[in-house]
């Protein structure tokens, strides 16, 4: 991608630890509709952890577990092929819209095709085909709201606005989960199309906000070598990013393992049968969660940023989260369940203060943004697929019905722990 080739354009190889940025001056409106988009994809997240397992619930009380680890296996392949690629595509858009703008546009319409599918899903079939268009969806926005990051943030603040976006994430998972909750009654149709609907709506904000960066001339033609780049960038070459990237991975695999089965982990450590009680527990988790992320998310996205310190902030959200995990699991009270919960969420705000900010300054330059942060996007996207599998068989030791909970957040520990010191050997980041 050549300096000539965009408008605004960045210096060439502008390397993303600089305060510069090739994108426009924003308005007010874009900062408040960039919060909101992130603020749609937590309610999407929201609407996953409790319409899907419930229905498979009322559907198959038995094999729920495993159904969902299929589905979310399924739809974790997906959006690890496509949201790569569109970041490349997006790198190379010519489009009047510009380079960004038209996947939020794309991947919002998918992800409202896919809340539709879900709204009338007979069978596990056709509910797993919706879930793929919304995660396909979803992965699109996403991919473009973290680009942003080095298209549009200047350096100085990213860890302060990864806090801010964080929390809208957050916020948005609880929304997500009351209100899907709180309209269970509606029946299905109500449950996926009441919040996704407003979470589409959302996403779209920042395509009508964004004063995007538009590309003048034609990209080099891509041949087979730079698709398959579109999946790589060299560990050898950049071992920061590797690093980086590991981190990423693990500390996401982490809380997966705990908001992907949170429902129906609930109703089997507490003996509950009723969806609304179920549900409210969960919302009360993600609550607690919620106000600790917040408060945490803040705390430390300042002195990320005053200090321009990113690892140790990292590595104490790791720790934290590790350590809220152990809590929530050695007690049968849900007293207890709570606290630890709230201890994962201060956990999960100290890390995501930083994590964004971390992962730009790694990167190599501004040139391939789109198709770098693709990259990155696998370090989230790969969980969706590994944690499902993991967990299918973690939760049947002990219990042929898919129950055991215990050893689902062990894991998790255990990876946070990791992530914790994969985060140390980054050198290039303080």
């Amino acid at each position: 991608m050549s300096a000539s080739a965009l408008e605004p354009a960045p210096p060439t190889g502008l390397p993303l630890a600089s305060d510069d940025v090739p994108g426009s001056r924003q308005t007010w409106w874009f900062w408040v509709a960039f919060t909101l988009t992130w603020l749609g994809g937590g309610i999407a997240q929201g609407i996953a952890s409790v319409a899907v397992p419930q229905l498979l619930k009322e559907w198959d009380p038995a094999q729920a577990t495993g159904n969902l680890s299929v589905i979310l296996t399924v739809g974790g392949a997906a959006i690890l092929v496509t949201t790569p690629v569109f970041g490349r595509l997006s790198d190379r858009s010519m489009s009047r819209l510009g380079i960004r703008r038209p996947w939020i546009l794309t991947g919002s319409l998918i992800a409202l095709a896919g809340y539709l599918v879900q709204a009338v899903a007979g069978s596990m079939l056709v509910l797993a085909l919706g879930v793929i268009l919304v995660l396909i969806g979803m992965g699109a926005v996403s991919m473009t709201i973290h680009t942003l990051f080095a298209d549009q943030i200047r350096r100085r603040i990213r860890a302060i606005m990864s806090a801010v976006t964080g929390a809208a994430s957050t916020i948005g998972v609880l929304l997500g989960v009351a209100l899907t909750g709180a309209i269970a009654s509606l029946g299905q149709a109500g449950m996926f199309l009441i919040p996704g609907g407003l979470s589409v709506a959302l996403s779209l904000t920042l395509f009508f906000a964004l004063r995007d960066i538009h590309r003048t001339a034609p990209a080099e033609p891509l041949r087979w070598r730079g698709w398959l780049e579109t999946f790589w960038l060299s560990p050898r070459r950049y071992p920061d990013f590797a690093w980086a990237w590991a981190c990423r991975f693990f500390m996401t695999a982490s809380i997966i393992t705990v908001t992907s089965y949170l429902y129906l982990t609930i109703s089997s450590r507490f003996g509950l049968e009723d969806p609304a009680e179920i549900a409210g527990v969960q919302t009360q988790a993600t609550g607690a969660f919620t106000l600790m992320n917040l408060l945490m998310a803040f705390v430390f996205g300042v002195i990320s940023d005053r200090t321009g310190r990113r690892k140790p902030t990292v590595v104490i959200g790791a720790l934290l989260s590790a350590a809220g995990l152990v809590l929530a699991v050695s007690f049968g009270d849900v007293g207890f369940f709570l606290a630890g919960i709230a201890v994962v969420g201060a956990g999960q705000g100290a890390y995501i203060a930083a994590d964004v900010a971390l992962m730009t300054e790694c990167l190599p330059s501004t040139e391939d943004a789109g198709k770098d942060l693709g990259i990155v996007a696998l370090a989230y996207l790969l969980p969706g697929i590994v944690v499902p599998v993991f967990g299918f068989f973690l939760t049947r030791i002990g219990s042929p019905t898919g129950e055991n909970f215990v050893a689902l957040y062990i894991a998790a520990v255990v990876m946070a722990i990791i992530a914790a010191v994969s985060v140390t050997r980054v050198k290039g980041v303080r």
